[in-house]
């Protein structure tokens, strides 16, 4: 199992001012990943509906000699400089998100989340968007503040490129709004979000 990467290596690309603002978070040090095969989602049956999937397009060698090795599995386009460049000046990378932005399910029944990228991502059931745990990629993308659900980290799921898991019914229904919304974001990657209108 692996752990989830702590973007160690993003000091070797931000200034000096970014790095003294976020010195003071501490990496990661546990995470649960419960992750299925397609065998065990497909013995499954009916038990979910609808999907959220995880876009990303990181370029491996870069990626993996700044964060870590293993952090970009898949041959993705967009090199670390010029995610980090891109997060700098729009507070979003592009190429990371999740779609749809905006889903429909049954109450109480499972989704489904399906990461077509190199990174892992979370897909975590939030009651409000906020900022994910890791405070670098929290300033830069404008989210300061986390949201609480993305501070369980041994509670996440962390679902690695090419891999499928379930988003719990009832961690949706749990975080759902009077108006029936429920929200999912990447606690790794929080501009990475899908509202989920439950029926």
């Amino acid at each position: 199992m692996r752990r989830p990467r702590a973007f160690a290596g993003l000091v070797m690309v931000m200034t000096p001012t970014l790095l003294a603002a976020c010195s003071d978070s501490p990496a990661p040090t546990e995470s649960a990943r419960v992750t299925l095969p397609a065998s065990a989602l497909a013995s499954q049956g009916p038990k979910h509906v609808g999907a959220i999937v995880a876009h990303d397009s990181c370029e491996p060698d870069s990626f993996n000699a700044a964060v870590g090795e293993g952090t970009c599995i898949n041959p993705g386009r967009t090199t670390f400089e010029e995610f980090i460049g891109e997060l700098a000046a729009t507070q979003t990378v592009q190429s990371w998100k999740f779609s749809p932005l905006d889903a429909t399910a049954q109450r109480g029944k499972d989704m489904l989340a399906v990461n077509v990228g190199g990174e892992e991502h979370t897909f975590t059931p939030v009651r409000q968007f906020g900022g994910g745990f890791i405070d670098i990629l929290n300033q830069l993308s404008g989210n300061p503040v986390p949201a609480p659900e993305c501070l369980n980290i041994p509670g996440l799921d962390f679902v690695e490129g090419g891999e499928k898991s379930l988003i719990s019914g009832a961690a949706l229904a749990a975080v759902a709004g009077p108006n029936g919304i429920a929200r999912v974001e990447c606690c790794i990657h929080p501009w990475m979000r899908t509202e989920v209108q439950l029926k």
